[in-house]
C-alpha cells in the first residue's frame, strides 16, 4: 500500500461506459495506467467525475480492482469514493476497497435528507474506527446540500486515519478564509484541498487541487499548480487565461454530462453517463474540442504547444 496523503494534484477520472452502460474496464484499465504516470500526485475513481452515484457495489469494486491494478508499479496512489445513503453501505463499500487495494478513501457525507452535523460526524467515526486506510473528508454541498462547518471538519482531523479536507467555497476569499480557520483548529499535517474546477483555474489557491479535468488534462493542471506552489506569477497567469475558456464553456453545459464528453474529446473511450442523465449536444462537444485544441496549441510546455 502507498502513503496517501492528498497533496499535489489530485485526478477524479471518469468511469468509462459501454455503449447501453456497461463499464468499459478496458478503457478504464488504459486511462488509469497512462494517469498514474502523468505526474499527479494521486488519482481516486468513484468520485462524482467516475459515476460512484450510479454504480452499485459490485461495479463500484471492480473499478477499484482495475485502477489499483492499472496504477501498478508507477508510484502513484489510487483512492476510492465511498460515499453512499447510508453508514451501512458506505462501511461495506470501505471495506471492499481496502480489500482490493486501494490507498486511500474520500468521503462525502450523502443522504437523501440531508445530514446535520451530529450525524455526519458519527458516520466519520464509524469509518474511520474501521479501516486503516487514510481517509478524506469531502465538502460537496451542490450534491449533499450540507455545508461542512470548517470546526467540524478540523474537529474531525484529530481522529487516527482522517489525514485531509477536501474542500469548496463561493469565491477564492471565502476559500481562503476557510483555510486559514482549518490550518488554526485542525491536526496539524491535515491536508486542506480545494475542489470545483471554476475556482481551481479561476483563483488558483495554494492547496492540494482535487479535479476532475486534471484527470483528463494532466500535464496541463500539473504543470499549472507547480506555477502556483513556486509562485511564478506569470505563468500562473497565462495559465489561468488559457484554461478559463473551456471551465467558462463547461459551466454552461450539464455537470457530469460535459465531463464525459470533454472525457471522449481527450481521447477516453467512453460514452455517455447512464440515464436519467443525457449527453450534451454536437454542437456542444464540437464546442469543448475546439476549446481543448485551442488550449494545446496555445500554452508553453502543454501537449502541442509552442
Amino acid at each position: 500500500m502507498l502513503s496517501m496523503t492528498f497533496s499535489g494534484v489530485i485526478a477524479y477520472p471518469v468511469t468509462p461506459l459501454r455503449p447501453g452502460g456497461g463499464l468499459d474496464l478496458d478503457s478504464l484499465e488504459r486511462t488509469v495506467a497512462t494517469l498514474a504516470r502523468s505526474g499527479v500526485a494521486g488519482i481516486v475513481v468513484l468520485g462524482t467525475s467516475g459515476l460512484f452515484a450510479y454504480l452499485d457495489a459490485n461495479e463500484r469494486a471492480e473499478v477499484v480492482r482495475t485502477a489499483v491494478r492499472a496504477a501498478s508499479g508507477s508510484g502513484t496512489p489510487v483512492g476510492a469514493g465511498i460515499s453512499a445513503v447510508t453508514t451501512r453501505e458506505v462501511l461495506q463499500l470501505a471495506y471492499s476497497a481496502e480489500n482490493n487495494g486501494a490507498d486511500g478513501l474520500v468521503l462525502s457525507p450523502v443522504s437523501y435528507i440531508p445530514l446535520v452535523s451530529q450525524e455526519i460526524a458519527d458516520q466519520v467515526e464509524t469509518v474511520a474506527s474501521a479501516v486503516s486506510l487514510p481517509l478524506c473528508l469531502y465538502n460537496n454541498p451542490s450534491t449533499t446540500g450540507f455545508t461542512y462547518p470548517v470546526e467540524l471538519a478540523a474537529e474531525l482531523s484529530w481522529l487516527d486515519n482522517v489525514v485531509a479536507f477536501k474542500d469548496t467555497a463561493s469565491s477564492g476569499r471565502l476559500f481562503h478564509s476557510r483555510q486559514l480557520l482549518f490550518a488554526q483548529q485542525a491536526e496539524p499535517g491535515t491536508a486542506h484541498g480545494v475542489s470545483r474546477d471554476q475556482l481551481i483555474v479561476g483563483e488558483h489557491p495554494a492547496a492540494a487541487w482535487h479535479s476532475g479535468m486534471a484527470a483528463l488534462l494532466a500535464p496541463e493542471f500539473v504543470a499549472f499548480h507547480d506555477a502556483v506552489l513556486h509562485d511564478r506569477a506569470e505563468e500562473v497567469a497565462a495559465w489561468s487565461a488559457a484554461l478559463d475558456p473551456l471551465v467558462q464553456l463547461m459551466g454552461h453545459e450539464r455537470p457530469l454530462s460535459v465531463l464525459y464528453a470533454l472525457a471522449e474529446v481527450c481521447g477516453v473511450r467512453t460514452s455517455a453517463p447512464r440515464r436519467p442523465l443525457l449527453p450534451i449536444s454536437s454542437r456542444g462537444r464540437r464546442a469543448l474540442a475546439e476549446a481543448v485544441e485551442r488550449l494545446r496549441n496555445t500554452v508553453p510546455g502543454s501537449p502541442g504547444g509552442n
